[in-house]
């Protein structure tokens, strides 16, 4: 039996919308890839997938330079300090080179040596540059939640006459398979 068309187009939207819950939400694995490809792909850097599973999620990243390759960030959720708003990101790197001549192969082999060895911090650095939010570190992420634009838009929004960030508080950051999961509390002052 065929799926209606519009049906197939309701099936995609719904997949790419936010999952609300009593204590939270979860955002789909496809809406933070759309969103990571909009922000980042361009001549030297294409956001190709995102895996996220329990342990340990994937973002697969193609880059043309210095030379052509396939990176794969390795990833899982740290502490969330939500007094001081920052999330920390464990990583590591790994990677095959794309381009097709002899040279130019080994020297994409010798650049994911340089990986391996911890120097794929520096080509993160230079990679995500624009991104304010980042420190990027050899082997963690700290996440300035208070500079990233949706949580900034979140900071401002007003709940009897505070922010609303004043009563609620991020506790915790899980992926469950397919989705990041943000759970919420009530911020407890005193």
């Amino acid at each position: 039996m065929r799926t209606a068309p519009w049906r197939q187009r309701w099936q995609q939207w719904q997949s790419l919308r936010p999952k609300l819950h009593r204590d939270g939400a979860s955002l789909p694995a496809a809406l933070l890839l759309a969103s990571l490809q909009r922000q980042l792909d361009g001549e030297q850097l294409q956001v190709i997938s995102l895996q996220l599973q329990p342990e340990e999620s994937v973002l697969e990243l193609d880059i043309q330079q210095p030379l052509r390759a396939r990176l794969q960030l390795f990833f899982y959720f740290g502490e969330l300090d939500w007094p001081k708003r920052t999330l920390l990101i464990h990583y590591r790197l790994q990677g095959t080179p794309h381009d097709n001549g002899l040279i130019r192969r080994a020297l994409g082999a010798l650049l994911l040596t340089a990986l391996d060895a911890g120097l794929g911090s520096h080509l993160l650095q230079r990679l995500a540059a624009e991104l304010a939010f980042l420190d990027i570190q050899p082997q963690y992420i700290v996440v300035h939640l208070d500079q990233l634009p949706p949580f900034t838009r979140w900071q401002e929004q007003s709940f009897p006459g505070k922010s609303l960030a004043r009563h609620l508080q991020l506790k915790s950051i899980t992926t469950p398979p397919g989705h990041l999961r943000l759970t919420l509390g009530w911020h407890r002052q005193g």
